[in-house]
């Protein structure tokens, strides 16, 4: 039988891969892709049973997944961002409480995600912050991890969509270095930190929608800006704006 040769190095393609694809500011006019309704396609084979459920509004997890959405307009800001709203949120979205594990799955349980939270100093609760708005989770040991404080005009800047970001309280930034990330996986590395990201990405936009702020997941950033501002120098895969 002959086995896969990553003697050529196939197995880090994917850095070339993630690193083609990055927004640049100078190529915005061409990454900006116009919209376009979805039509349903159809789908093979026999209609055999209606899969028909009206939702129950009293039980929390099918209103939270019911009333998910991701909201494309300027964010309401009906929350105060504090630091006990802040702690909740990272329990539920990330940390777990004392569970074996994150509420999250990840490839070989390695987590290799790193998720950082940036504040909107002018809506948020300042004395919650001190002197940090860009701040890591620290989910082995469930704290939050004080790292810059960054003006939100420069923040604005890593994204394309301003005026999202002009209303929100705060954002999800999730990151992860492509170079570390294959010693166990190999050639499947990439695939399963991207199902990670995803799967803390829906986290974030259920557990905000039942805690009672918007959430809108973007792909519209700048890599490279976003990457500086967080400071870790990984790979951005993922981010959310939140308020």
């Amino acid at each position: 039988m002959k086995l896969w040769d990553f003697g050529g190095g196939y197995d880090r393609l994917f850095l070339d891969y993630h690193y083609t694809t990055v927004n640049d500011p100078a190529f915005t006019s061409m990454q900006v892709y116009k919209h376009s309704e979805r039509t349903p396609p159809p789908v093979e084979g026999t209609v055999i049973y209606p899969l028909e459920y009206e939702p129950d509004p009293a039980n929390g997890l099918e209103r939270a997944l019911i009333g998910r959405h991701s909201w494309p307009y300027p964010f309401p800001n009906e929350r105060t961002i504090d630091l006990p709203f802040i702690s909740r949120f990272a329990q539920l979205a990330f940390i777990g409480h004392d569970r074996q594990g994150r509420t999250y799955p990840s490839g070989g349980a390695r987590y290799e995600v790193k998720i950082h939270l940036l504040f909107n100093p002018s809506r948020v609760d300042g004395e919650a912050l001190g002197r940090f708005n860009v701040c890591e989770v620290d989910a082995d040991r469930a704290c939050l991890a004080g790292k810059a404080s960054v003006p939100w005009e420069r923040i604005e800047e890593a994204y394309i969509q301003k005026e999202s970001v002009g209303s929100a309280q705060f954002a999800a930034v999730l990151s992860a270095d492509l170079e570390a990330i294959s010693d166990k996986y190999t050639d499947i590395s990439y695939k399963l930190i991207q199902q990670e990201a995803g799967h803390i990405g829906q986290n974030i936009q259920l557990v905000a929608n039942y805690l009672g702020i918007r959430s809108l997941p973007l792909g519209g950033f700048y890599d490279l800006p976003l990457g500086e501002i967080i400071g870790t120098g990984d790979a951005v895969l993922y981010t959310l704006l939140l308020g």
